[in-house]
């Protein structure tokens, strides 16, 4: 069931007209953090202060409040540019909230208008006339001495999960201290807690939904051909293993041939929450990482082929946005799918020089540049990760600065091979026995 929290919080290509009238239907008053409104008022650029000044909200434009069979009624396309005017004009300073427009069918032209009101973006106070409204329940009102000193004073409410980040990555290590893996791929995200969710330890039941789902993930599909293209063998699909707790999942994954001492991959699935009950939470923890074995379990010192690692990072990053997996995560998070975040960035480490991991791909060192065993990256924030292209854009934005900062040219030539751009109409493929 969309709510206002969810139609506020997720991406804007989310905010769909089935969404809207979902909302509508259910009959929610105007509150704290929402309002209707018929058409284009002067009154809207002072609710969008009172609510930037306050908690933030929607406002609805092209919906009216009253009990009638249809309350989405639309408003014409030159109510953004009056609202963004209003804003403008009447704001000090002036500022302008996010406005989405979702068309009505069939009704010449005329839309409903998404107004979302960040107080995080927003330049508090937001004075009108000199004075700063608030928002009360269902009604604006103008925030007293002591009020406006307090806005005065206080920094804007930033995004909760703004300046989060995944504890440090390390390679596994052996009994003497050295590393015992090949390298290491992670990224993670942090999700949104109800408050419910607070109190409660994360459900059996959800727990098993989030385990079903990686195991019909990209992430599965891409280990599951990566075992087949090494020979046959064996694979434990995502099942808990290792430290489990109320409010602390594990979940293994392993694969590799018949006949090795142990497995060569291995994929690990995290969720975290605070260790005690009561203590304040606002996130579950969330990581998905691979670790690979080949050398140090097969003996095989065979180098990465940079199609594999694309492959890779790509199936990491699309399982944790793909529906079913996210739809598992809301769940035990008690929020609504459409508020769930996209993986922060990556991860990645070597136990050996990356020029070493990386060998016989078509890559160039550069004389005395050095070189790194790891790379933190972030993602853009601009990328929506759902999307194929603009997934591998970003997939290919991370292997380009892992292998510049490793002291390696030539990644972009070997990326443009590899999705079929480059203009070499027969470019170089690694033969099985060059790269894992």
């Amino acid at each position: 069931m969309t709510s206002a929290a969810s139609l506020f919080a997720c991406r804007p290509a989310d905010v769909t007209l089935e969404r809207v009238r979902e909302l509508v239907a259910m009959g929610q008053p105007e509150s704290l953090t929402l309002e209707y409104k018929e058409k284009y008022t002067p009154k809207i650029p002072t609710s969008v202060a009172a609510m930037a000044n306050s908690y933030g909200g929607l406002i609805l434009v092209g919906v009216t409040e009253r009990s009638v069979e249809d309350r989405i009624i639309g408003v014409p396309e030159d109510a953004i540019v009056q609202i963004v005017s209003g804003c403008h004009q009447t704001l000090e300073p002036p500022w302008e909230p996010e406005i989405i427009p979702v068309p009505l069918p069939e009704s010449d032209g005329r839309m409903i208008l998404v107004v979302r009101v960040d107080p995080a973006k927003a330049s508090r106070p937001l004075l009108v006339q000199g004075a700063a409204p608030i928002r009360l329940h269902g009604r604006n009102a103008l925030a007293d001495r002591a009020g406006l000193a307090r806005l005065m004073n206080e920094a804007a409410p930033q995004a909760v999960a703004a300046g989060l980040r995944l504890p440090p990555a390390d390679l596994p290590m052996d009994d003497e201290g050295k590393p015992s893996a090949d390298f290491l791929v992670r990224t993670g995200m942090f999700v949104p807690v109800d408050a419910s969710a607070t109190w409660r330890p994360l459900s059996e039941r959800g727990v098993q939904a989030f385990a079903d789902a990686l195991n019909n993930s990209p992430l599965h599909q891409a280990l599951f051909r990566w075992c087949a293209s090494i020979g046959e063998g064996g694979m434990n699909p995502f099942h808990r293993s290792g430290l489990n707790r109320a409010r602390k999942v594990r979940l293994l994954w392993q694969g590799g041939p018949d006949g090795a001492p142990a497995f060569p991959l291995e994929a690990v699935a995290r969720i975290d929450l605070p260790d005690a009950y009561g203590a304040a939470v606002s996130h579950l923890q969330v990581s998905l990482q691979v670790v690979a074995r080949f050398r140090h379990i097969l003996g095989r010192a065979a180098p990465l082929s940079v199609a594999r690692l694309h492959v890779l990072v790509d199936a990491l990053t699309a399982t944790l946005v793909d529906d079913k997996v996210t739809g598992a995560l809301a769940a035990l998070a008690g929020v609504d799918a459409l508020v769930m975040p996209q993986p922060l960035g990556l991860d990645f480490l070597s136990s050996t020089d990356m020029p070493d991991l990386l060998a016989g791909n078509g890559l160039t060192s550069v004389p005395d540049a050095g070189t790194s065993r790891g790379a933190n990256l972030l993602a853009d924030p601009g990328v929506d990760q759902r999307d194929p292209a603009e997934r591998r854009a970003l997939v290919d934005s991370w292997l380009q600065q892992i292998s510049q900062d490793a002291g390696l040219l030539g990644m972009e030539k070997v990326l443009e091979q590899l999705h079929g751009t480059s203009p070499d109409p027969q470019p170089r493929r690694p033969r099985r026995t060059d790269a894992l």
